[in-house]
């Protein structure tokens, strides 16, 4: 398994809208967003292969104030997505 994995949040402009429509919605930067959650999830990667019924890693940060649950999923072993990242 490889030690790094590249974290993208969407693969298309419609994935990477669904990931950031609560936190835009907040009126939260997205670059704010990206960077608290890069800086969580980095340190747990690899991720493992996905378990019973594709369960996600999922994560909580804080941006400006306001926490957040994302959800990020292995897609293979050298890339992970997250996808829905909501307010807690």
């Amino acid at each position: 398994m490889s030690g790094t994995q590249e974290i993208v949040f969407g693969q298309n402009p419609n994935q990477t809208r669904h990931a950031f429509r609560y936190t835009d919605a907040l009126r939260l930067r997205r670059d704010r967003v990206m960077e608290s959650v890069l800086q969580h999830l980095q340190p747990n990667l690899p991720l493992p292969e996905p378990g019973v019924n594709n369960a996600p890693f999922i994560g909580q940060v804080t941006v400006d104030g306001i926490e957040l649950t994302y959800h990020a999923y292995r897609l293979s072993e050298d890339l992970v997505n997250v996808g829905r990242i909501t307010e807690t």
